[in-house]
């Protein structure tokens, strides 16, 4: 990996660093659920905002295989640090795994107890829901997680149903 590339991947290890610490403050504080509650809510806002800035036009009018596509890029650095990659698609569904997590890799590294890296790993991918709900319109399922201690994050992304 390039030298960016490294440079991204540790502030990305720095960000899971500054969510547990966040986490555990909150949590002394206010209790698991209030500090569970505040950070997600944050994380799925900038999700949302994400969506509208991240993705194109496309990918935001609807079009589930144009979104797939952007999430599960090919850049070299999304691919270094998560590897995800569609492993099923059709116009209404898909499914996308990612191999890789290095939030997961640094909040076992800094030695949380399992319950702990699970519970932050479902208080940081509500950036994943900010984002697919968001400016993308779809809704998301999550089928399994690193931070559960499965090889994969599996996403299961369906199109909204329209309002009507």
């Amino acid at each position: 990996m390039s030298d960016t590339g490294e440079k991204v991947a540790q502030a990305t290890r720095q960000r899971a660093a500054v969510y547990a610490h966040l986490f555990l403050v909150l949590r002394n504080r206010l209790g698991e659920a209030q500090a569970v509650g505040l950070m997600s809510e944050a994380i799925y806002n900038y999700g949302k905002e994400k969506s509208k800035r991240n993705y194109s036009e496309k990918a935001q009018s609807g079009d589930l295989a144009q979104a797939a596509r952007e999430f599960a890029s090919p850049d070299p650095v999304k691919q270094h640090q998560f590897a995800p990659r569609v492993v099923s698609l059709t116009p209404e569904e898909a499914v996308i795994a990612m191999s890789k997590c290095p939030l997961v890799d640094e909040w076992r590294a800094m030695g949380l107890s399992g319950k702990d890296v699970e519970t932050l790993c479902q208080v940081a991918h509500s950036v994943d829901f900010g984002t697919w709900e968001g400016a993308l319109r779809c809704t998301l399922c999550f089928e399994g997680t690193r931070g559960q201690g499965r090889a994969e994050c599996v996403l299961r992304v369906k199109k909204a149903p329209a309002k009507g």
